[in-house]
This record gives C-alpha cells, structure tokens and sequence, in this order.
C-alpha cells in the first residue's frame, strides 16, 4: 500500500508546555484513520498541526515522500481538505455556490464554471443528498443540512487527503452513517486518505481501517480496529467499563 502521510517524531506546545509527545503514525491511500481520545488529549492539536495550522513543531510530517513544510499552498489547496465541526457562512451564498468553492484551487477565482464542472457539482451535491436546496441560501437551511453542504464542498476538491474535525456531529444517526458511507466509498473508489476525528465510538471501530488513539497528547495504540476491541483498552484510554460483542464489534459502556 502507498503511504500518503507518514508523521515521525512528532512533539507540539503551547508557549514551553510540550502538548504533543513523540506522535508517530502512517495512512496509506484510500484508507479511513479514525482519531479517538478523551476530550484534551490532542486530537484537534494533532490534526491542526498536521494540516498546516499550527505550525512550530519538531519532527517531520512527510506527505506523499515530500516534507509537508516544502509543500506549496496551492498544492495543499488542491490536494489536502479539512472541514470542521458546525462550519458557518457570514454570506448568503447559495448551496450550489459553497459546493463550487471547493473547486477554485484548481480553477483560479477567475475562472467560471464550465458544464463539467456545473455537472460534477450537482454529481457530489446528488451522492450527499444536498442537490434539493441547492438554490437555497445557506443560511436559511438547517444546522445538519448546513453541515452536509460543507462536506460536499469538501468532497468537490477532490482531496487525496481529507480531515474531518467531528465533521458529523451536528448530523442525526441516519444522516451520520450515511454521510460515513460515502465518504468510505470516496476513499475505496478515488483513492482518498481520510484522517477523521471521531466521538462516536462504536462507528469509528465499525467503518474505520485503523484506530488512532490518543491519550494526555501521547499515541496510546495504533492499529486496526478488531485488533484494539478490548477491554483494556477502554479503561486506559477512557476510563470505563464496557461489555464487549465481539461478533457484532458493537461495545456498551456499563459505568
């Protein structure tokens, strides 16, 4: 499998408190990382830092053989995404027009819509059921419908890297694993890496490739998903007690 990202040493801090420590870990194309940890163990810190956000640390962040510092901005425009939790428009765009954004790192600003990419629009706005209000302005819609948008304009840039900051969390259950399915289905079928921050547990360990779990800004475990189901595993990096169907991969936190 070709390695996309590949972090090595990787330690991060606000003012002179180190926050990050030794953070290592690799995603090969087309698979589904899913971040996990109690609340203040690193996972946005990690993301942002590796998306470009925050930008003074030690280590290296190798993205595709290159180190991600020498990557030029409109190449991670056009090759790496990132979408938020309740993301908001302080302008009254369309759908359709905050779907096409997703487009301009590799059009140019300038640049208007031809038929192709109109067509690709209304595939991406059609694939994540957001083509009904597609002329309705984003403010008028609703919080989960919003938040759909977004990550429909996330997927219209075409992305080889995707991070998702609870991306899903403003969704309801359907909408949730319906929108994880067709993310899951962007990276089988394009070949798109998805590092996804996750408080929802039991997806996470259902849909992803590989558990990434975090604890007081540490790498705690590191692998695949059946390979971490236990209980051990849940008292150390959430501190609670859980019945386990290790059939269904389905867990039930008891206390």
């Amino acid at each position: 499998m070709e390695t996309i990202l590949k972090v090595e040493n990787l330690f991060f801090g606000y003012k002179k408190e180190p926050f990050l420590k030794n953070i290592c870990f690799e995603a090969t194309r087309g698979e589904m990382i899913s971040v996990i940890g109690e609340n203040g163990s690193g996972k946005s810190t990690l993301i942002k830092v590796i998306n470009g956000n925050l930008k003074s640390y030690d280590g290296k962040i190798i993205y595709n053989g290159e180190n991600l510092k020498k990557v030029s901005y409109l190449r991670r425009a056009r090759e790496i995404s990132m979408l938020y939790q309740n993301c908001e428009c302080d302008f009254p765009f369309s759908c359709f027009e905050i779907v096409s954004m997703g487009l301009y790192p590799h059009k140019g600003n300038l640049n208007g819509l031809n038929k192709d990419d109109i067509d690709f629009i209304k595939s991406i706005m059609t694939m994540t059921e957001t083509i009904e209000y597609a002329h309705k302005s984003i403010n008028s819609i609703s919080g989960g419908q919003k938040q759909k948008v977004f990550i429909a304009r996330a997927l219209s840039q075409k992305p080889k890297l995707l991070f998702l900051d609870e991306a899903a969390s403003g969704l309801d259950i359907s909408s949730r694993i319906k929108m994880t399915e067709i993310i899951l289905r962007e990276c089988k079928n394009n070949g798109v890496t998805v590092i996804n921050i996750s408080h929802d547990i039991n997806l996470a360990f259902e849909k992803s490739d590989k558990i990434l779990a975090l604890k007081n800004g540490e790498v705690y475990s590191f692998g695949k998903p059946k390979d971490l189901l236990n209980k051990d595993f849940f008292r150390e990096v959430f501190n609670v007690e859980v019945k386990i169907d290790f059939n269904k991969k389905y867990f039930r936190i008891i206390t």
